[in-house]
């Protein structure tokens, strides 16, 4: 059985906080544990490890929190200050990377802190840098940061010194990305402008290559989380409360499958095994879809479910 962790961003009086599910091999879900904690953003596993964003834990400041526990919700750290409002990403190996959307920084282990300047052309939401995606290289050596606000993906090394950067179509707003397999291509999906861009990757150096549009109904559509299993990249997309499949090789994409989340504003997504799981904000509930015939084995509901972390 699997082990799942699904962030209710929600306040502890509406039942916000970390649930912990088995998932089975039929894709039927078992509540294990509950961990209540206000407002909970983004979780990763690391080192037998829950690492959790905090919205705004703190009395005397707006700025986001960080903490972690075991996988058992046992020892549990005080909460760290992100120094920044609306930490809404994190990266954990044996240091703890985060960014806050509302300041449009990059923070090593709550401390050294890299803040972007400049605008993008869409006024409402690219008034001001944006970072909202932290991820390492594959060989750990460099940090990757995508910044919604600015359109650019930064490569820095481990002290945050920037190696190289590259930029998607002006207001496209660029969100999250992830690797190919063999690390040599970096897809990145678009927010603002529901796409997915590539890009050439080696050795801490980025070069965009080409972007690929989602063909959305709803013209309001936002395009959320991205994930690669094996040969195939999922995307979710937030208003056509949908979830696009690619098969992936290399540089190229080809669409071959579009299905319903189940639910209203799919805001993140995980593959696996045979299940797609799909953590629907603003339904208020998690589906667990075949992702083989796209037929819903299981719903969940959770109010305001943000995240889903995986024990792999």
């Amino acid at each position: 059985m699997k082990e799942l962790f699904f962030l209710s961003c929600a306040e502890t009086s509406e039942g916000g906080g970390v649930y912990k599910y088995g998932l089975d091999e039929n894709g039927k879900l078992k509540k294990i544990d509950y961990l209540s904690c206000s407002k909970p953003m983004y979780a990763v596993i690391s080192k037998k490890r829950l690492h959790v964003l905090l919205r705004a834990p703190f009395t005397s400041s707006v700025n986001g929190g960080y903490l972690s526990c075991r996988l058992d919700f046992s020892d549990c750290t005080e909460i760290k200050n992100t120094l920044g409002k609306c930490a809404c990403h994190l990266a954990v190996d044996k240091d703890v990377y985060i960014v806050n959307y509302l300041r449009g920084n990059i923070v090593k282990n709550c401390d050294l802190s890299v803040t972007h300047s400049g605008k993008g052309v869409n006024v409402k939401r690219q008034d001001m840098p944006h970072t909202h995606f932290v991820a390492f290289s594959p060989d750990k050596k460099y940090v990757l940061c995508c910044d919604l606000g600015i359109d650019t993906i930064f490569v820095y090394d481990r002290y945050l010194k920037e190696i190289s950067s590259a930029e998607v179509p002006s207001g496209y707003g660029v969100r999250h990305l992830v690797f190919s397999n063999d690390g040599k291509f970096i897809y990145a999906v678009n927010e603002l402008v529901p796409s997915v861009s590539v890009f050439a990757y080696a050795d801490g150096k980025i070069e965009y290559l080409n972007t690929i549009m989602l063909d959305c109904e709803n013209e309001n559509s936002t395009a959320a989380a991205i994930r690669l299993d094996e040969d195939k990249l999922y995307v979710s997309v937030r208003g056509e409360d949908a979830v696009f499949v690619f098969n992936a090789d290399g540089a190229n994409l080809k669409l071959c499958a579009k299905t319903s989340c189940g639910g209203r504003s799919p805001r993140d997504i995980e593959i696996i095994d045979n299940y797609l799981i799909c953590t629907n904000e603003n339904s208020d509930n998690v589906t667990v879809i075949d992702k083989n015939n796209f037929k819903i084995i299981e719903e969940l509901s959770i109010k305001n479910p943000l995240c889903v972390a995986v024990c792999r």
